[in-house]
């Protein structure tokens, strides 16, 4: 018990539901890839329901959204792992991208980064593209692509997908065109529409706009679908999120000429045969979701917002470019016009001193000056014009005193005097422009470095944000007595059922893993079969074992030791500790997928502890059961009594919270005037030890545990030949 207790204490987020500081956590998603009109939105519906919304940018010019906190670093990055592995995210949100240059890699570095970071639910944003058009698809139809972005992106959503296998929760979430206020025109097929009439460019014609159909839907339907599916805790592989309707390109035409300023057609489309039209299967029947915004005033609306955004936008590029052009103007000008007053000044200088920029008294030429300035100040190019005017004052004043041009060239000094001039301009414009550069990268440097430093700064407060939880959970740790006092008590109950369902449970806490399933012991020990199974992963586990296909069940059956597969051999669980009654295994306690860190001494320790409370809680439900069977049970028969069934039957309901896969069968059965003990007769040898038969306000009914599909209809039909009659299976 020490040592169990040792485990709650360190443990502070193992069971969040029963842990009162734990339960102020609040849940984050994060958006990646998405465009910014369906981001803003989305970050706008999961902020009202208080969560953590936060933003992965690929861009570190991209403006950051208003209301989220944002992390500039590219998706594939070292960075953008750093950033997931941080947040402790609930949801990732990321589209999947269109290029097929970068999409695969990018892909599955975030999907990486996700599993790596234990991300819980990953949402992968694809479209309609992977139907065929003119189709209306469903979550179980299979990609058939026609053009190349479908097909790339039905690529995309399998290799998605098969990060499943690896423990990472991924859905794809399938969406049709979407519109919304603070589209743009790069944003699907209305942007692009309405960006063309906007920016008066042709728009798209279609030879036969009656028979081309699209799926249209506002992006704020959308967005509350997929929040809904959030919510709920859809970890599926597929949804669709599908327009009410198929929509005409005469009928979107027909909507658009009520707020079009023209509608000439002139351009040739870009998808000429339109597009399949999704069905919302799923999530109209499990989540409730319709889509509530009417499609007319919802395309108005996008218009509007378009129009108010292109005429800021214009106004701004106008004020820009105005600004722009004379900062350009001046940039451009002002180092020719300094230049010019520059060679005026020399050229005073040079009257005053009798027509000659060089100093009688000191041999100074002041050109060497004005040379000097111009290149320090603007490089090598102005330095170089100002070496040009020089020298054409220098042949003026030497003209001016009586020499010959040509004599010049020949006479050494003078041609020194003119090359000293070049040589000036020419090092003084290297120092200059030399700085220039440095000055460029060390902007460069220092915005990198301060990106960096955001970057970090921004971990940091999360890394001190989980401290400070941590502290807080460590300090009040005495609350774990407590903690512990109630998972052991969750053991303290005579109904067997309830046992294994809560041994489950229990097991999964202590340990801290997802998952478990439990076996129970077959009459001779010949078979174990399946009684309870928690954790995503385990619908997968056979529903039955036979004992002399594993040694390893020989032995735990014999021995009644922990079972540790050190070989790490396929099939079989990472640990697996015998449940006794009476000094027989009656189950078996099984887990599976253990981190590599639980692999130790500790963790078998804990198993056997939980097998050993398990095994007294059901010795204890073992003996109440055997005293009081004449009283759950009629005239000595199988079947339940009203009271008793009823408790067997909210067992199980609450089996299936637990695991939303676990399927149970209720029938009930036509008794036809017969005793019950005629019934138990017929039935007994037509059902297994595990199920049950209970009667209920209207008759008898059957609880078949784990049982659907073609099982169920084998059972029918084995209970028709043996003269029972069930109805339809009725919902737990």
């Amino acid at each position: 018990m020490r040592c169990l207790l040792r485990r709650m204490v360190s443990k502070g987020q193992a069971n969040g539901a029963e842990d009162k500081n734990m339960s102020t956590w609040t849940k984050k998603v994060m958006f990646a890839g998405l465009p910014r009109f369906l981001e803003q939105l989305l970050a706008a519906c999961f902020r009202k329901e208080a969560w953590e919304v936060s933003h992965l940018s690929a861009s570190e010019e991209e403006r950051p959204p208003v209301g989220m906190k944002t992390y500039d670093c590219a998706l594939e990055s070292v960075e953008a792992g750093m950033v997931l592995a941080v947040e402790n995210l609930d949801l990732l949100i990321y589209r999947l991208e269109s290029d097929a240059a970068v999409a695969a890699s990018r892909l599955d570095a975030m999907l990486r980064f996700a599993c790596a970071s234990k991300v819980r639910h990953v949402f992968l944003l694809s479209g309609d593209e992977v139907f065929a058009p003119h189709t209306t698809p469903t979550e179980q139809d299979e990609p058939l692509p026609q053009g190349e972005t479908g097909a790339l992106l039905a690529r995309l959503e399998a290799q998605g997908l098969s990060w499943r296998a690896q423990g990472l929760s991924v859905s794809v979430v399938r969406l049709p065109e979407l519109y919304a206020p603070g589209q743009t025109s790069d944003d699907g097929f209305i942007g692009r529409l309405f960006g063309a009439a906007l920016m008066n460019r042709p728009l798209p014609r279609y030879t036969e706009p009656e028979a081309v159909s699209c799926g249209f839907l506002d992006a704020r339907d959308a967005v509350y679908a997929i929040y809904q599916a959030a919510a709920r805790g859809f970890d599926g592989a597929h949804l669709h999120i599908g327009a009410p309707a198929a929509t005409t390109m005469e009928d979107l035409y027909a909507i658009c000429r009520d707020f079009f300023p023209r509608m000439e057609e002139a351009a040739v489309p870009r998808e000429t045969q339109g597009r399949a039209i999704l069905k919302s299967a799923i999530i109209e029947k499990e989540l409730g979701w319709r889509p509530v915004r009417p499609f007319a005033q919802g395309l108005k609306e996008t218009w509007e917002a378009m129009c108010a955004m292109h005429d800021t936008r214009v106004a701004d590029v106008r004020a820009m470019s105005r600004r722009a052009r004379l900062a350009r103007l001046q940039q451009r000008f002002i180092p020719y016009a300094e230049n010019l007053a520059g060679a005026a000044l020399t050229a005073g200088v040079g009257a005053l001193q009798g027509g000659t920029t060089v100093n009688a008294m000191t041999a100074f030429d002041f050109a060497f000056l004005y040379i000097g300035c111009m290149g320090l100040l603007y490089g090598k190019q102005q330095a170089l014009i100002a070496a040009v005017l020089s020298l054409v004052l220098l042949v003026h004043s030497l003209l001016g005193a009586g020499g010959d041009l040509v004599a010049m060239l020949y006479n050494p000094r003078e041609f020194l005097h003119f090359v000293s001039y070049f040589f000036v301009a020419v090092l003084t414009g290297y120092f200059a422009d030399r700085a220039s550069y440095q000055q460029l990268a060390d902007t460069r440097i220092k915005r990198r470095l301060q990106n960096r430093y955001s970057f970090l700064e921004n971990l940091f407060k999360e890394n001190l944000a989980v401290k400070d939880r941590l502290y807080r959970q460590i300090v009040n740790s005495d609350d774990s007595i407590g903690r512990l006092y109630r998972i052991v008590s969750r053991l303290d109950s005579v109904e067997t059922e309830n046992l294994f369902t809560q041994a489950t449970s229990v097991t999964a806490d202590i340990l801290d893993v997802e998952d478990v399933v439990v076996y129970v012991v077959g009459e001779g020990g010949y078979y174990l079969r399946q009684k309870v199974r928690l954790g995503s992963r385990t619908g997968e586990m056979p529903r039955s074992l036979r004992v002399d296909d594993y040694p390893y069940l020989q032995e735990m059956l014999r021995e009644k030791k922990i079972f540790v597969n050190r070989d790490l051999i396929k099939g079989l669980p990472d640990l697996a500790a015998p449940i006794s009654y009476e000094g027989r295994v009656i189950a078996v306690l099984q887990i599976y997928h253990l981190d590599f860190e639980q692999w130790s001494l500790y963790e078998q320790n804990l198993l056997s502890i939980t097998a050993r409370l398990v095994s007294s809680s059901l010795g204890r439900a073992y003996a109440w059961e055997q005293e009081t069977a004449g009283r759950k049970y009629i005239d000595e028969t199988r079947i339940l009594r009203i009271e008793e069934f009823q408790k067997v039957i909210e067992e199980f309901r609450e089996r299936r919270r637990m695991q939303a896969d676990y399927p149970v069968a209720l029938l009930p059965v036509s008794i036809k005037d017969e005793s019950y003990r005629e019934i138990d007769h017929k039935i007994a040898n037509s059902i297994r030890a595990e199920d049950f038969i209970g009667a209920t306000a209207d008759g008898v009914a059957l609880l078949l545990p784990d049982v659907a599909g073609k099982t169920l209809d084998m059972v029918r039909e084995r209970l028709e030949k043996a003269g029972i009659e069930t109805g339809e299976s009725l919902s737990l």
